[in-house]
């Protein structure tokens, strides 16, 4: 690639920007993982229909809904304080992001605890769920490492209200994760 100017608004062959390409990146990348969930839920009809024990524990499974919706809020709210040059808002508000998928994850472990005496992995529904909530729990690991990685660019001023393309990729992977939590719930608390 050959570039034509300079910073951000530099013109790279195919009259795209850096920030271009990269929001399309992003977007391919979160649209491959979507697919990746979507073959695990695909999976769990094929081989069980709509079958869910009873030990599946659907007020746990919506209490973590509730913290990963809680969640987006406040990842919403750090972007948007960016946006209006609000660094010690975005600091505040990933803090609270990352606490909550921290809680999220501690949630989830006490629950593969407890779901281990009604559904073991050797059992076909726990082999799905422990697989997908599992590869979900990475994600969300990810997710936090990726807001950490924010965090400490922010707190060394990285950002400013004209530029923040890293809160918005990061905000953004948030989301994705989140949504693909909804869907997590619907497929094995649920159905």
């Amino acid at each position: 690639m050959s570039e034509h100017g300079h910073g951000h608004a530099a013109v790279y062959e195919g009259g795209y920007t850096r920030l271009q390409i990269n929001r399309m990146g992003l977007w391919f990348f979160i649209i491959s993982e979507a697919f990746m969930f979507l073959a695990l839920h695909f999976y769990r009809f094929l081989a069980l229909g709509t079958y869910k024990p009873e030990g599946v524990n659907v007020i746990l499974g919506l209490f973590l809904t509730a913290i990963l919706l809680a969640s987006s809020v406040f990842a919403s709210q750090a972007e948007k304080a960016i946006a209006r040059g609000d660094q010690k808002g975005l600091e505040r508000n990933l803090l609270i992001t990352m606490g909550l998928g921290l809680f999220f994850v501690l949630m989830v472990v006490y629950e593969w605890s407890v779901a281990f005496a009604h559904f073991p992995p050797s059992t076909p529904f726990g082999s799905i769920f422990f697989l997908t909530t599992g590869t979900h729990v990475l994600h969300l690991l990810s997710g936090i490492v990726i807001l950490a990685l924010v965090y400490l660019a922010a707190r060394r001023g990285a950002y400013s209200a004209e530029s923040h393309w890293g809160v918005t990729a990061g905000v953004l992977y948030w989301h994705f994760v989140d949504v693909v939590w909804l869907s997590v719930f619907l497929s094995l608390y649920v159905l």
